[in-house]
């Protein structure tokens, strides 16, 4: 893997709290890997997912490392800490998305603690919270995945992370991250937009978003996210239309098991953004 310029590595140290990143194509390849730590690190034969605000490759990858996987309860994808304290001394980790579903913030340090407590490894998804200060938090995940994938917290069309609580980590997955290659010219690009402008705007948005449905069931209203995500009513998606936001119909595993509309505000570029700030 070409060297990464160390102005980008001391960027994502401080935006992870971890000291060790590998930069990667894209998320999915992140996740990949982090799964092929856990196969090393732990005997354990389960991986614990939400039941819902989850990503769909949370579902297929632990196959390829001998896993199951288990589903723990949410609400409406926030980690139930009940069950998680019931299923976490089974599995070898949890993985989960810093904001359910793009847009409800999980209680990292509650889970985190409950994971410790249990000797199951944290592996969080932070693709839309990195530089969000409560969470994207290496003091609570041993490892932390993410993409610079349009929509992403950091919205670059391309490319992903990984991060790790101790540096032998990576050794254990030496091989599968030898082949994961991005070109030199993308560690510029990327370090130009690594920062927490677009992450403000779209949170910003969000927030306004809510206060013009405050007549509508919104999902979570009270904690933080990218998305807004609503009940069903037909007049959610008149409001969608009218204001020119994207849409994306549930129930969906990606966002929420229930007949909602999620308004992917994450999917605006970031001149749209900018207008609308």
């Amino acid at each position: 893997m070409d060297e990464i310029p160390q102005a980008l590595i001391e960027k994502l140290q401080s935006m992870t709290k971890h000291d060790d990143i590998k930069i990667t194509e894209r998320c999915n390849a992140s996740i990949f890997a982090a799964l092929a730590i856990t196969r090393k690190l732990s005997k354990r034969d389960c991986i614990l997912i939400p039941d819902q605000g989850g990503w769909i490759s949370f579902k297929n990858y632990p196959k390829f490392f001998g896993f199951s996987v288990r589903e723990v309860k949410t609400d409406y994808g926030v980690v139930d800490l009940k069950d998680l304290k019931d299923k976490a001394k089974d599995c070898a980790a949890l993985m989960f998305t810093s904001f359910a579903g793009y847009f409800a913030e999980q209680p990292l340090k509650k889970i985190s603690s409950i994971c410790r407590d249990n000797n199951c490894l944290l592996i969080e998804d932070a693709s839309g919270a990195l530089g969000y200060p409560k969470l994207c938090n290496g003091k609570y995940s041993d490892m932390i995945v993410g993409s610079f994938s349009e929509g992403s917290a950091v919205s670059l069309g391309y490319g992903g992370f990984l991060s790790a609580a101790k540096p032998d980590y990576f050794d254990m997955a030496r091989d599968v991250l030898s082949i994961m290659k991005v070109h030199p010219a993308f560690y510029y690009q990327l370090l130009k937009k690594l920062n927490t402008k677009r992450l403000k705007m779209v949170m910003g948005l969000a927030e306004k978003v809510k206060d013009e449905l405050k007549g509508f069931d919104i999902i979570h209203k009270d904690l933080e996210g990218l998305n807004v995500v609503v009940k069903f009513k037909p007049d959610i998606l008149k409001y969608c239309i009218m204001n020119r936001y994207p849409y994306l119909l549930c129930p969906n595993y990606n966002r929420v098991n229930e007949r909602a509309v999620s308004i992917e505000l994450k999917g605006l570029s970031d001149k749209e953004l900018m207008k609308r700030h």
